[in-house]
């Protein structure tokens, strides 16, 4: 019974590190694969630059993804759960508006330091309805998170009177999303330079205060 037990266990440790071990390994392709795509980008990119740059053979690189489509991919859905990280601090703010700029700025600091990666995933069609959903294909949840994010700090900032009572909640927060993509574009056609958080400012002021002059 003992024999067992110190088998069963053995076995066990040694799935363990098989699996730390495949998780590392595809960790490492990942990464090596965001520096070839921001060097080469998406179309002239190979896998057999991928696995050079990661120091695995070709072949290890096909036992984790069968094309670099899927690698991007992978690269995307990895960057998600990365923001979903990020925006947590932002979350703990209690004021609503407070949390709003934090999730904002957040958010468009993530987009700035992705910026080759965000250029390439536009280049292959992956914004085609022109908005933050687009982000990432397959990342509905994402854009769901990030709009009932909103949404909830506008709720509560009209509930606690910062914001006009007369506009229901939906539609502020559908005119501060659509003046915050508006500043993504013009950011993009801009070529994305590094200043895209520093314009949290400029949105809520022209958000709460419009262009009249002060």
């Amino acid at each position: 019974m003992a024999t067992r037990s110190a088998r069963a266990k053995r076995t066990s440790v040694r799935e363990t590190v098989r699996s730390e071990s495949r998780a590392a390994y595809r960790e490492a392709i990942l990464v090596a694969a965001e520096r070839v795509f921001g060097r080469l980008g998406f179309h002239d990119a190979k896998m057999a630059d991928i696995a050079a740059e990661a120091g695995v053979a070709a072949g290890t690189l096909y036992n984790y993804f069968k094309n670099k489509d899927q690698v991007f991919e992978s690269i995307l859905k990895r960057g998600q759960s990365r923001l979903k990280e990020e925006l947590a601090p932002a979350l703990e703010l209690a004021e609503p508006l407070a949390r709003l700029r934090a999730i904002t700025e957040t958010s468009l600091r993530f987009l700035e330091e992705n910026g080759a990666l965000f250029m390439i995933h536009i280049r292959r069609g992956g914004l085609e309805a022109r908005s933050l959903r687009h982000i990432g294909e397959g990342n509905d949840d994402l854009h769901e998170f990030h709009e009932q994010l909103v949404r909830e700090a506008f709720v509560q900032a009209i509930e606690s009177k910062q914001l006009r009572q007369d506009i229901p909640a939906d539609e502020l927060a559908g005119l501060f999303s659509g003046l915050t993509e508006a500043m993504i574009f013009a950011w993009i056609r801009r070529g994305c330079p590094k200043n895209l958080a520093a314009k949290t400012d400029l949105i809520f002021d022209m958000f709460l205060q419009g262009a009249h002059p002060k």
